[in-house]
């Protein structure tokens, strides 16, 4: 019990410096209990009690999972909470090894920028492997509300965030034990890179044609939307709320993912009310909706103008048990009724614009790889549509919010976000929510902002920041002798 204390401590600080909970100062010293404990005890203990505090981190964090999935996914309880603990026990791993590594490395004078290393190359593996990655909650998150420091994720995008977060705490630690030149040294770059990011937000300037733009929210129950007699209903609401914002000058008005919940331009006469709408001024509509080809489902963004199609695109990252099931020939006979309330779509092959918008439909705006994609294609600015009515008012929405935030700071791009249920809003190219719609409400917002077309270090380069620090660690893990543990 004395050193189980210490992990789910470490468990707990992390999952309350994330939404709903919003203490976010704990994320800088979640990791010093971990740490704490590489002192005394011995490699396979100090994994086992890493995964324990990755249990608990994860378990207050993506805890909605089971809920959606009984609610929504036509599971009962059980099978769903394993499922989610199957989910919890893999994410879990990424703590474990991070702890037994940490001990390799603790003792040495580097080890408050080893260590951080060790963190941003596990952040790395979760955000590619398994199922095309699940990069959600990484550490660098946490700092959203301290938006100077943010700033910083120009260079190397959301995961430096979390390598300058892990040294802190390493500094931390160490401090405790009487080294003292490490927090010095964290400070100073902690200072410095607020500091540069206050400069920043003062001096960056946009070139490009400003175009005012509209983002609606319905706020259509989860377990109405789909109902048939809802489909008139639905085209009414985006229809007035499409009128007010192009009252207001709106020259795009964007609607959530599967906002048309009909098969647009396959079933009538619904797909005509949407063409008449789309012709009724100039403005261009991007409105979602399922759509069938060749045999298969996808998930589809449209862009309509004066009642004509002038381009969609196609969901390429899909959420797992969600709209397709992995493994389906193995896990179906027993999580098949999971895919009923949404289908079983197929992924795009690849990304581009929409003639100048960087379409990112719900899950895909936490993957910044993907954002990096469409700005060198040619995106002047972002559009994230979803549907969190999923997720009811649990800590989803505000967390699904901040880290699609990000991707506008290090892209440098505005962003259109139109959310079903809650919460849409418009986001300048520093992360600041300039105007929004919030949860379980129904309305428009409006605002300026300035398409641009240059590229950030981060949408040029990617995470090579992070790559040079997470192999500077490996190689330092692997030279350096581990040592003798008490106990």
């Amino acid at each position: 019990m004395k050193k189980l204390t210490p992990a789910i401590l470490a468990g707990l600080l992390y999952t309350v410096s994330f939404p709903s909970y919003n203490l976010w100062p704990l994320a800088w010293i979640f990791a010093v209990p971990l740490l704490y404990l590489t002192a005394n005890s011995r490699p396979l203990e100090l994994f086992l009690y890493g995964m324990i505090a990755g249990i608990v981190a994860w378990a207050g964090t993506i805890y909605w999972i089971a809920y959606v999935m009984e609610t929504y996914g036509g599971m009962s309880l059980m099978p769903a909470a394993f499922l989610l603990l199957l989910l919890l026990v893999y994410l879990s791993v990424y703590f474990g090894v991070f702890a037994w590594s940490a001990q390799r490395l603790i003792r040495s004078r580097l080890a408050f920028l080893t260590i951080p290393g060790i963190w941003v190359l596990l952040e790395l593996i979760r955000s590619y492997v398994m199922f095309s990655g699940f990069p959600w909650a990484l550490a660098g998150y946490t700092q959203f509300p301290w938006k100077s420091l943010v700033q910083i994720a120009e260079f190397g995008g959301v995961y430096v965030l979390s390598g300058i977060i892990l040294m802190a705490n390493v500094a931390i630690y160490k401090a405790w034990r009487k080294e003292y030149l490490p927090l010095a040294v964290s400070l100073c770059v902690i200072v410095l890179a607020a500091a540069w990011g206050n400069w920043r937000m003062d001096t960056l300037t946009l070139s490009g044609q400003p175009v005012r733009a509209g983002v609606a929210q319905a706020n259509i129950p989860q377990d109405k939307k789909w109902l048939t007699e809802m489909v008139d209903p639905t085209i009414d609401i985006y229809s007035r709320l499409t009128a007010a914002a192009v009252a207001d000058g709106a020259k795009v008005v964007v609607w959530p993912e599967t906002a048309c919940n009909f098969f647009l331009f396959r079933q009538w006469p619904a797909s005509s009310r949407i063409l008449n709408l789309s012709r009724m001024s100039d403005a261009r509509l991007v409105m979602g909706s399922p759509a069938y080809d060749e045999g298969r489902y996808f998930n589809r963004v449209w862009l309509l103008k004066n009642g004509e199609i002038e381009g969609y695109y196609d969901k390429v990252h899909l959420v797992p048990f969600g709209e397709y099931l992995p493994l389906a020939s193995l896990i179906e006979p027993f999580f098949g009724k999971l895919t009923q309330g949404v289908g079983d779509f197929s992924p795009a092959m690849d990304a581009a614009p929409v003639g100048d918008m960087g379409v990112l439909v719900c899950f895909e705006s936490v993957f910044p790889g993907l954002t990096r994609d469409l700005c060198r294609k040619g995106a002047a600015y972002l559009v994230n549509v979803s549907n969190d009515a999923w997720f009811k008012t649990w800590s989803t929405p505000e967390q699904h919010l901040l880290m699609a935030s990000f991707r506008t700071i290090e892209s440098r791009r505005w962003m259109l976000r139109s959310v079903n249920h809650g919460i849409s809003a418009i986001v300048n190219p520093f992360g600041e929510v300039i105007s929004s719609v919030g949860l379980l409400k129904e309305g428009v917002i409006v605002s300026e902002i300035t398409p641009s077309t240059s590229l950030s270090f981060y949408t040029k380069y990617g995470p090579v920041l992070a790559w040079f620090w997470a192999v500077f660690s490996i190689i330092a893990a692997l030279t350096t002798r581990r040592p003798g543990v008490k106990g």
